[in-house]
């Protein structure tokens, strides 16, 4: 892997830039794996490489991160081109925020979670089983209520530009080698997971090992983790974890979980307002077309799962409420006195507590 700093030109053009189509990226180096869709190089102002944490066979990689590119580009009249590359191919996943921050990338599409050994409260801003139930709930909290403001007053601390929240859709189902049907059944699993969830199963006597994404089929099919909590039905499928796993196991306990865009810093504060004003409009796009497209794919996705001979399994409804009951022992429990966690989670249950008082409320009936 080269460590190159590669950043955005600066160098103008009197000329329009025509929309170009997406080409295959080169192979060579670390990139020699696989090939990303990209732009063909054209004078523009702005450069920058994008780095994704979801690859082939994601829709999001094979439609909506292009689509997020060629909005950019043209809302910027040509002024912005972004290449993106798929998962670990510029630098491992879970080094993304700092490698944004450092300049050796320029953009990077992850998921809050993955930064809270920088930023511990970024485990509540990523998503608390049970809380929220609608995207337009999330919304709230992100555009409305301060959360957007907090990622960005912390990430600039280390050189990233926090662009704004990417919604998932539904998170928390676990896919299984044997299946969970009941809480017990955790006990003795070596399952991935992150946040509340793997607080959740460690209570169930299950030992938690984090993965990034493209290490999760390899992982399950020989045997070193038993179970994953990754994303939604779609999400399973589209990762091709129904070739190893037979057994899935519900609800969700996420109704949405917070992924994030963001870029470095430097570039971005020498972009003149409107074409920030353009990165940030096009991030909440992204982010609702994500949602709504996942949304849909998670559906068809449990057709894919039951004709690969997948059990669909869901939990007793004695033991989702346990689990709500046990959510709210363990944040407190586990919340500590970091102050941006504070702000966090004050933020979040006012928000929850505001909405508790809508008569009529529309619910995703997800956690119900």
């Amino acid at each position: 892997m080269s460590d190159k700093k590669v950043t955005a030109t600066s160098k103008s053009t009197s000329q329009g830039v025509s929309r170009r189509s997406f080409m295959t990226a080169a192979a060579g180096g670390a990139l020699a794996a696989t090939a990303a869709p990209v732009f063909a190089q054209g004078r523009a102002q702005y450069r920058l490489r994008l780095q994704s944490f979801l690859g082939p066979g994601w829709d999001e990689w094979s439609t909506l991160v292009p689509r997020f590119c060629e909005r950019v580009k043209a809302m910027s009249d040509g002024q912005v081109e972004i290449t993106p590359f798929p998962p670990g191919s510029l630098v491992p996943t879970f080094e993304m925020l700092d490698a944004v921050g450092r300049g050796v990338i320029d953009m990077a599409y992850g998921a809050q979670i993955y930064w809270r050994g920088r930023f511990p409260f970024t485990q509540w801003a990523w998503g608390i089983p049970f809380v929220f139930n609608t995207v337009d709930e999330y919304e709230i909290l992100w555009w409305e209520s301060g959360m957007t403001e907090l990622v960005r007053e912390n990430f600039a601390t280390v050189g990233v530009q926090f662009l704004g929240p990417i919604y998932s859709d539904e998170w928390g189902s676990t896919i299984s080698r044997r299946p969970i049907r009941s809480l017990a059944d955790f006990q003795g699993l070596k399952i991935r997971s992150g946040g509340m969830g793997a607080e959740l199963w460690k209570e169930y006597g299950a030992s938690i090992v984090m993965l990034p994404g493209e290490e999760l089929y390899t992982g399950l099919s020989t045997g070193v983790i038993d179970a994953a909590n990754w994303g939604s039905p779609y999400g399973n499928v589209a990762t091709k974890l129904q070739e190893v796993c037979k057994f899935y196991t519900g609800p969700s306990i996420l109704a949405c979980d917070a992924e994030d865009l963001f870029m470095s810093k430097s570039v971005y504060d020498k972009m003149p307002s409107n074409i920030q004003e353009i990165m940030v409009n096009a991030t909440r796009s992204f982010a609702l077309e994500r949602y709504a497209y996942s949304t849909s794919s998670s559906a068809r996705a449990f057709t894919t799962l039951r004709d690969a001979g997948v059990e669909i399994i869901t939990l007793p409804q004695s033991d989702v409420q346990e689990l709500r009951s046990k959510t709210t022992e363990l944040v407190e429990k586990t919340a500590g006195d970091d102050p941006a966690t504070k702000k966090a989670l004050d933020m979040i249950y006012k928000l929850r507590g505001e909405l508790d008082q809508l008569v009529w409320h529309p619910s995703s009936g997800l956690c119900s």
